[in-house]
């Protein structure tokens, strides 16, 4: 669900940049960017619970 959130946050971004003013798009950029950069850490920070 949250990559799909993030998907969907990144192609109004797109669409911003291409057709919308520049401080939105760039506004709109660094959002995504916290929200995937936030996306990586909770994912990385999981543990594994492994049984060999």
């Amino acid at each position: 669900m949250e990559f799909t959130a993030l998907f969907l946050a990144i192609t109004v971004t797109m669409l911003v940049a291409w057709r919308g003013p520049l401080p939105l798009a760039l506004s709109l950029f660094a959002l995504v960017l916290i929200a995937c950069v936030a996306t990586f850490v909770h994912h990385t920070t999981d543990a594994l619970t492994l049984s060999f």
